[in-house]
């Protein structure tokens, strides 16, 4: 019997130690900073600040010319007492980040908006990432009658757009944790 436990306790401990190596190494984080929405030309606009740290494997994968796609989802509700919230607006945008080994050249695409910026650094491509602006959301139409309106916005690796064999890894290691929590704000009545 304590023959049967020794390979099996060697291999438990081997994989603890596996996933304490995996999930020890902190680095990526992403944060929403600020949001600010208000209304101009009938329409919801809205600016975003975010603060995107990447962990040594997610640059590593970069320069390996692996693409890494976030997601940034933006909602406005109407909060009622007795039931959910009543969603008033809400959008989707698609960021990307890439390295070009050739030129040696970051590149952040809105590929929603279907824009391109090029950079020689990466900490230019990420601060770039992390600013959103003018961002229209839809119609101030759909926000008339309503006394309260909340605002919420995250940002998420979209986990599905990696190469096959990073997805698993992406899902349990803290490098690729580019999950932001939501940020919630009050849209007030000075600014509709």
């Amino acid at each position: 019997m304590s023959r049967a436990r020794g390979p099996l306790l060697r291999w438990l401990l081997a994989l603890v130690a596996g996933l304490g190596v995996a999930c020890g190494t902190a680095g990526a984080e992403t944060r929403v900073i600020d949001v600010h929405a208000e209304v101009r030309e009938h329409a919801v606009f809205l600016d975003a600040d975010l603060e995107v740290h990447l962990g040594t494997e997610v640059i590593e994968a970069l320069r390996n010319s692996i693409a890494l796609n976030l997601v940034v989802e933006v909602e406005l509700v109407a909060p009622r007492e007795w039931l959910w919230d009543r969603r008033l607006l809400s959008d989707q945008r698609a960021l990307r980040l890439e390295y070009h080994a050739l030129s040696r050249t970051w590149m952040v695409t809105d590929l929603t908006g279907r824009e391109t910026h090029t950079f020689s650094k990466l900490a230019g491509a990420v601060e770039s990432l992390s600013r959103i602006r003018a961002w229209r959301l839809g119609s101030s139409e759909t926000l008339t009658g309503e006394s309260r309106v909340l605002g919420k916005l995250r940002v998420k690796l979209d986990i599905n757009k990696l190469p096959l064999p990073l997805r698993v890894p992406a899902l349990v290691r803290e490098d690729w944790d580019l999950d932001s929590d939501w940020f919630l704000w009050g849209l007030s009545e000075a600014r509709r």
